[in-house]
């Protein structure tokens, strides 16, 4: 490079230098200019309202021939009543069955005295506190901690009477496998049986072989193996030192080798009726075959019945257990709840006192709400217009939470699957409303809702999915299978909760905090965020009041 050459390189990169000056001065003036303008009253702020929020999921979809739908509770309990039959024609929304809802309305209504109690008790706060209010704060402490106590007694009372329900039914057990009757009288008859089969081909299955003496030979082969199967599980079932789980599934093995040696038993018949066997085989040990056949019956149908009486008292254990749990739970808040209270009206009202107040009568207010829900639920609607095709439970049965109650064949012949995230599913649910946009008909949207949420996930290039099917109220015409259709599922909605931006909230160590205005300062305040919905509004369960000013940043 010669000395020309260097000269105008350094004026160039000065000349550089002096434009990136010139653009930073003039950044510097205006943010200077900015600030001075804006001072701290005038940073953008919104105010925290009282609205309704609704939760909307997007997902593409495809349409596809339609199929059965299979209704069943979200939670379990003793069906009160059904209010269909098999080949009844039913529209959408109607009732097809109930769980008795007396637990729940008791609930409900001790919820509502909560609520009416919580509003009362902050209203009374606000003027402060009388030495009587004090003695009945203290009062409701000794009341919850009584209620705790005794919903503790109660489930640990429930779960002995579970254990000793249990340890009679497989005492039961252990008798039917054990003494009474397995495969006849005792479990001799499973050893007979092997052993008259083992001497009938011996006899005749031999010499000259066709397709009919293999096919005995297989029988015979095949009912041995079950038998010793059938006999180790007999072992297992009949063994105190076996947990329960263990001898219900042996029970089940049990059960399925009894069937295939029924199975094999019918082959047997078959055989020796048969033209090569018939004038062969002598009609006493026909006979015995089919007494055999008759006998494994038996000890499948005693097998079968104690099968349905571990299920369904497995069934009652389990809602009584989880009453009495959440009975607990209850109790447990109701003093937590008591003791906050408590504390709080023996102190002077303040701002982070008022919210407190203010967010325990939110908190009552969500259990009624989700008290409501639940009752609810507690009556099965079927989501689309069809006809019964199976009522699979009656009324006093009960339904675990799930179980297949009734199942409908809807009248439309289309429906729309859909591949749900994992991570979104937990907020979908059977009923929840929806809008379907085709693209072959892009100028209108269709209204539907959730008809089945498969609970078994499959993989997709690694992430796991749920299947989700949706029913229209109505479909264009000319609808094709295989069409994409866009679909918005609304998961989600609360009615008078207080709402903020979802940007004026930030986290911190797990927490979630915003800045409220307070006297011209901006003090952190620590939020309980609930529903997220559309727009990006998120409901403010407890930490900010209505009409309270939060900085958005």
């Amino acid at each position: 490079m010669d000395k020309k050459e260097k000269v105008l390189k350094e004026i160039k990169s000065k000349a550089k230098k002096r434009k990136y000056i010139i653009i930073g001065v003039a950044v510097l003036i205006i943010a200077v200019i900015v600030f001075a303008s804006n001072d701290g009253e005038e940073q953008e702020h919104v105010v925290a309202e009282r609205g309704n929020l609704t939760q909307e999921l997007f997902e593409t979809g495809s349409t596809e021939k339609g199929e059965e739908v299979t209704l069943s509770f979200k939670e379990g309990g003793k069906i009160e009543s059904v209010f269909v039959k098999e080949g009844e024609e039913v529209k959408g929304g109607d009732a097809v069955a109930a769980l008795d809802k007396g637990d729940l309305r008791i609930s409900l209504r001790e919820a509502e005295a909560a609520l009416s109690s919580a509003r009362a008790s902050f209203e009374r706060f606000l003027s402060g506190a009388t030495r009587e209010e004090i003695e009945v704060a203290r009062a409701a402490v000794q009341s919850a901690e009584a209620g705790l106590n005794s919903a503790k007694d109660n489930l640990s009372e429930q779960e002995k009477i579970a254990e000793e329900t249990l340890k009679d039914v497989h005492q039961g057990t252990a008798t039917t496998l054990g003494t009474v009757s397995l495969l006849g009288e005792t479990y001799s008859s499973v050893n007979e049986i092997k052993m008259g089969v083992a001497r009938i081909a011996r006899q005749y299955f031999t010499g000259i072989v066709v397709s009919e003496t293999t096919s005995g030979r297989r029988s015979r082969d095949v009912i041995r193996r079950s038998s010793e199967e059938i006999e180790k599980y007999k072992d297992m079932a009949t063994k105190e030192e076996v947990d329960f789980k263990e001898k219900e599934d042996a029970l089940r093995k049990t059960e399925k080798e009894l069937r295939v040696i029924i199975g094999e038993l019918d082959n047997l018949v078959d055989v020796v009726e048969s033209d090569f066997y018939k004038d062969t085989v002598a009609e006493a040990d026909k006979s015995l075959i089919r007494t055999y056949r008759r006998t494994a019956n038996s000890a499948l149908n005693d097998v079968s019945s104690l099968l349905r009486r571990i299920s369904s008292v497995n069934v009652e254990i389990s809602a009584k257990l989880t009453s009495a749990r959440g009975q607990v739970d209850s109790a447990r808040t109701a003093l937590n709840q008591a003791e906050r209270e408590l504390s709080r009206i023996k102190a002077d009202p303040e701002s982070a006192d008022v919210r407190a107040k203010e967010a325990a009568v939110d908190q009552a207010r969500a259990r009624v709400e989700a008290l409501q829900k639940r009752i609810t639920d507690a009556t099965l609607r079927t989501p689309v217009a069809g006809t019964v095709s199976d009522v699979l439970m009656r009324g006093g049965e009960v339904a675990g939470a799930g179980s297949p109650v009734a199942v409908i064949i809807p009248e439309e012949e289309m429906q729309i699957t859909l591949d749900i995230y994992e991570g979104d599913i937990a907020n979908v649910q059977v009923g929840d409303r929806a809008m379907a946009s085709f693209v072959a008909f892009p100028d209108r949207e269709f209204p539907g809702q959730v008809v089945f949420v498969n609970p078994a996930g499959r993989v997709i290039d690694g992430v796991v999915y749920y299947n989700v099917k949706v029913m229209l109220d109505e479909y264009p015409e000319g609808v094709l299978p295989q069409m994409t259709v866009d679909v918005t599922i609304r998961t989600g909605e609360k009615e008078d909760v207080i709402i903020l931006p979802e940007r004026a909230i930030y986290r911190r160590e797990g927490k979630r905090f915003v800045r409220v205005l307070e006297n011209g300062e901006h003090v952190e305040r620590e939020v309980e965020v609930g529903l997220r919905g559309e727009r990006r509004m998120v409901e403010i369960i407890s930490g900010i009041r209505e009409g309270e000013k939060v900085l958005v940043e």
